[in-house]
């Protein structure tokens, strides 16, 4: 019983809620769901994106305070953007 309890207060991390999402698009584009139980794995699937995307945003948060206090900033001190990850490593130029 108190396995159960503490299971349930653990908050789902983000590998667990994308595993429900891959599995809810597994089984609808699967398209042997009757429509209810399609609306049903929609319903569920976007939970766990929500929740998916709750984590990351919290994620980039973080890192962009560790930064901040790191030292760590854009040009002309500007934090920095999911963007910037693309072009190299910040502060350096590509020349």
């Amino acid at each position: 019983m108190a396995k159960k309890a503490a299971k349930k207060d653990k908050a789902p991390d983000f590998e667990g809620e994308l595993e429900k999402l891959e599995e809810a698009v597994a089984k609808l584009e699967d398209g042997s769901l009757t429509l209810d139980d399609a609306i049903s794995q929609f319903e569920s699937g976007f939970k766990s994106w929500r929740h998916c995307q709750d984590l990351l945003e919290k994620a980039r948060k973080k890192i962009e305070v560790l930064c901040e206090e790191a030292g760590i900033a854009g040009e002309d001190g500007a934090s920095l953007s999911w963007e910037d990850a693309g072009s190299g490593e910040a502060g350096l130029d590509d020349e």
